[in-house]
């Protein structure tokens, strides 16, 4: 069986050829290195040096070059890629951020944007038109190589956060009854580069279906006549093409893998995942559980208008607001205790803020636990055990000190222990609450991530002043009939 993936002899490209040594910047100076050649670029257009540019942008790395491009105006960017031959352009919009491609290649002829696309990976091909209009997307698929078409509008059928839309077609195969000079043959097919991304072979059957692994160093010394059967990995790691793309970062990172092979629902090899893929996925995930921390959405980041912006974060603030109208509820009932003692009022904030810090340091580590899988579910009594007595080492902490502080400002006995075990309480409430929310939210299978932030801060305030008011309404009351 050929490989999957069949590159052209002789269709050489500009990474084939000789290319001038590359600009290294200056680690310890690479912003100011970056605006300046930004503005080099900038002053070489206006004079229309267009050899120039090219020159200048040959001496680039692909990543320094979507850098220096990033701050740019779109149309500059543009008129820099429309100069440059498709391999490099390819190489650079893999490193500029998605939100900004859109526009960017609506400034670029289709079927330059289709030369574009055939030198990208197969999966990398898919997420950029995944990104576009689908009127756009499917012109430039018009315009494309039949084969790297095919491809790109099988890997477009599965889920975006799948292991299928996260896997590419560039993978090797061999069946078990080739010869290990027969698997070298296809790796000699391959280009340099091609061969640099490839760290294994996959060996299949007769109906396609994976059985086994070759390494190279395990073909590097096999003997050239010995069949691949007899010396390839047997029951190798997969995923199949339907496991979600959490789950397919978390089996790279426990098994340290540097590719897995794909299969559909018939065991049948379909694509390949590399650790870049899986480094992207982690990279989304983090991003996604700091915006959700925050209280804000995922689509803030890059260039979106103010009305975008403000309509992403009114639903999570207008939660808060309606759970913060829980707490005037609060104050309103105990109006009472608050005007027999006024200094009640002066140490409200100081409860709710420490209540709020409290929830989201417990609930971030429970979050993160549960994302990396270091917080199995056979651990969580023990877990939460101890965030409760940690929470209680840290109340009985915060509590004499407030207590004494409060005594010094006052003088009086009855609001210092009133301050005191109210804060113990509160804070023991809060771990609680940041430990409890997002484990029960993962138990009936809600990503727990939206457990943090406003949410619990919100939860935690209310609670906090029903703990600190109720409390002392009823030493208050204690006292009065004493």
């Amino acid at each position: 069986m050929s490989d999957e993936w069949s590159p052209e002899s002789g269709n050489s490209t500009a990474r084939d050829e000789e290319r001038p040594d590359e600009r290294v910047l200056d680690p310890a100076n690479l912003d100011a290195e970056r605006r300046a050649l930004g503005q080099r670029f900038v002053a070489l257009l206006e004079g229309a040096r267009d050899d120039e540019v090219r020159a200048l942008a040959d001496e680039l790395s692909p990543g320094d070059l979507a850098e220096i491009l990033r701050p740019l105006d779109v149309a500059d960017t543009a008129r820099i890629l429309r100069l440059l031959p498709p391999d490099p352009v390819a190489e650079v919009l893999l490193e500029i951020d998605n939100r900004s491609l859109s526009a960017l290649l609506t400034l670029l002829d289709v079927d330059a944007i289709a030369d574009i696309v055939e030198e990208m990976p197969s999966d990398d091909a898919t997420d950029l038109l995944g990104e576009l209009e689908p009127d756009h997307a499917e012109q430039i698929m018009a315009a494309m190589d039949e084969d790297e078409r095919a491809g790109v509008a099988e890997l477009l059928q599965y889920g975006p956060e799948t292991a299928g839309g996260l896997m590419g077609k560039e993978f090797i195969a061999c069946t078990e009854e080739q010869t290990c000079q027969d698997a070298v043959a296809l790796l000699r097919a391959l280009d340099q580069d091609d061969l640099e991304e490839t760290h294994a072979l996959f060996v299949v059957d007769q109906r396609g279906r994976l059985t086994g692994r070759l390494p190279l160093t395990v073909l590097l010394l096999a003997e050239r006549a010995e069949p691949v059967a007899e010396v390839m990995e047997h029951d190798p790691l997969y995923v199949s093409v339907e496991l979600d793309q959490e789950e397919v970062a978390s089996f790279f990172m426990t098994h340290d893998l540097i590719t897995l092979p794909v299969v559909d629902h018939q065991m049948r090899l379909v694509g390949r995942i590399t650790a870049d893929d899986v480094m992207d996925v982690m990279e989304e995930e983090a991003t996604e559980d700091f915006a959700r921390l925050a209280g804000v959405s995922v689509a803030e980041y890059g260039e979106q208008s103010a009305l975008r912006v403000a309509r992403s974060r009114l639903p999570w603030l207008l939660g808060a607001l309606a759970g913060e109208l829980g707490a005037v509820l609060v104050l309103k009932h105990f109006e009472q205790s608050l005007q027999t003692m006024v200094a009640l009022a002066f140490y409200i904030p100081m409860m709710m803020a420490l209540a709020g810090n409290v929830g989201i340091q417990t609930s971030s580590v429970v979050v993160r636990g549960l994302a990396t899988g270091e917080l199995a579910l056979y651990r969580i009594g023990r877990h939460l055990g101890r965030e409760v007595l940690t929470a209680a080492l840290v109340g009985l902490s915060v509590a004499a000190s407030l207590s004494g502080l409060s005594y010094l400002l006052s003088g009086s006995l009855e609001l210092s222990a009133v301050l005191g075990v109210a804060m113990l309480l509160v804070v023991m409430m809060s771990a609680i609450v940041g430990a409890g929310i997002p484990l029960v939210l993962n138990r009936f299978g809600v990503d727990p991530a939206v457990a943090t932030g406003p949410f619990i801060t919100t939860t935690n305030d209310l609670f906090g002043l029903l703990i600190y008011l109720g409390l002392a309404s009823l030493m208050l009351s204690h006292g009065a009939g004493g």
